[in-house]
């Protein structure tokens, strides 16, 4: 019985790094990963960080780059490796956050609690593990959260998280989350019979001094105005949405809930004093804040997982007492195991991840003839594999919300949707040509309008309009 409970967490450990290893070793589907890597080349070369230009005409909003560092690391690493080392880069961060969750979870509970709590948060997180900077926002959110619990236990000030948040300013736009963890923190100190006010000065002083941070990072103040501008554009992309539910991976985040939940009420019935405690008041604080990551988008689904562990981890640890420490065979097999993962992946992924997405064999050729600075209008998940492999043409639409405005947004669902007066938006465009997927509403409407089929596959046509109509 002691074998398995020392082993059994292991192992299931090892098979989460497994299966993201495998996840990690397949084609780089995601659409977002292409005008990641085509952004991290321009700001490679001719662009500044805070007047940068756009990959489209069509695109004429003033922006920031909010992902700047990743998106650099993704090109630099294409560069030396291609597609393999994106493929490998994306799988390291993959482990690292396994990692991270389950260190965290460590702090307070035995490996019995930490794997399956780990487990559970990257089945709840699984929607966002993809070759996107994003998932270094879920490591940060957990790091961030575990830091202000263990600061309300200990009344050591987390200095430290102003320099994390300055760097998670460079790396994602998520980075406010940070910000309100620490709020929740510097609350619960406040209404924790015990405060210390000088403790709840130096709290506060963080929070502040990490705002402060954000500003000063290579971009400078105009970061702040396009993460709060994210918002008005959250009705053009899906994953912004409410999240489904009945998406089954929502069951894993209901179980981390349920769990923290479960054992603070546990803990209750020994009275309510542990409740007006800072650490307790944090952990609740944060399960707020984690319900309502799991309720406003299908996209902070696992920004609630990444809180939920630490919560949860908490929580458990105050009905079950203090976790054992470390031992040295549970530290072989973790971080062996998570080298075992990424040599494994550097072995692969030049096999399985080598090329983009595949098309029709016409594609690539017939796209490259094409002069420079042809306007192509294109299904919005083309946008991002057609700016990467074609950078000359000038698409209309992409996946990257930030360089357009509001009427250049609406204009592009507009005609995606065949909405009333789609066609006077195309003849707008003054384009050239259509790359579209025949059994959408865009492309059988053009078929429909007699566009000429230049090329056409079961899921690609290019199609150029018919003489007179633009």
């Amino acid at each position: 019985m002691a074998a398995a409970r020392r082993f059994a967490p292991l192992i299931l450990l090892l098979v989460v790094l497994a299966v993201l290893t495998v996840r990690a070793a397949e084609p780089l589907d995601n659409q977002d990963t292409y005008f990641h890597l085509r952004f991290g080349h321009e700001l490679l070369g001719a662009w500044s960080l805070r007047d940068p230009g756009s990959v489209s005409s069509f695109a004429t909003a003033e922006w920031v780059p909010t992902q700047w560092l990743p998106q650099v690391a993704m090109a630099t690493v294409e560069d030396r490796w291609g597609l393999p080392g994106v493929a490998w880069l994306s799988g390291l961060a993959f482990v690292a956050l396994a990692l991270t969750l389950y260190a965290v979870a460590r702090r307070w509970v035995e490996p019995l609690l930490a794997a399956p709590l780990t487990a559970l948060a990257l089945i709840a997180s699984s929607s966002g593990l993809s070759a996107r900077p994003q998932v270094l926002s879920y490591l940060l959110v957990a790091v961030t959260a575990a830091a202000w619990l263990s600061a309300a236990r200990s009344g050591r000030t987390p200095w430290w998280l102003i320099a994390v948040t300055w760097l998670w300013a460079c790396c994602h736009g998520m980075w406010p989350i940070g910000l309100a963890i620490g709020g929740v923190a510097v609350v619960a100190a406040v209404l924790a019979p015990e405060r210390s006010w000088p403790r709840i000065a130096r709290a506060a002083a963080v929070v502040a001094l990490s705002a402060a941070a954000t500003l000063v990072t290579p971009v400078g103040p105009k970061l702040l105005g396009a993460v709060l501008a994210v918002d008005e554009r959250r009705e053009f992309f899906a994953e912004w949405g409410r999240p489904d539910p009945t998406d089954p991976r929502l069951l894993a985040l209901l179980a981390l809930a349920v769990v923290a939940v479960g054992a603070l009420a546990r803990r209750g019935r020994d009275g309510t004093r542990h409740l007006r405690e800072a650490r307790t008041l944090t952990s609740l604080g944060l399960l707020v804040l984690a319900v309502g990551a799991a309720a406003a988008s299908g996209r902070t689904a696992p920004v609630a997982a990444a809180l939920l562990v630490p919560v949860a981890a908490t929580a458990l640890e105050l009905r079950l007492g203090d976790r054992p420490a470390w031992t040295r065979p549970e530290r072989v097999v973790v971080l062996g195991g998570a080298a075992l993962a990424l040599a494994v992946l550097a072995a692969v992924v030049p096999h399985t991840a080598d090329e983009p997405p595949a098309r029709p064999a016409w594609a690539d050729p017939a796209l490259d003839a094409l002069p420079d600075g042809t306007p192509v209008l294109n299904d919005w998940d083309l946008g991002g594999w057609l700016m990467w492999r074609h950078p000359q043409l000038d698409p209309v639409m992409h996946g990257y919300g930030d360089t357009f405005t509001i009427e250049e947004l609406r204009r592009n669902t507009d005609i995606l949707a065949v909405r009333r007066g789609w066609r006077t938006l195309v003849r707008e465009t003054g384009v050239s040509y259509a790359l579209v997927l025949p059994s959408s509403p865009l492309g059988r409407a053009l078929l429909h309008e007699d566009w000429r089929v230049v090329h056409r596959s079961p899921d690609l046509a290019l199609l150029a309009p018919p003489p007179g109509w633009m």
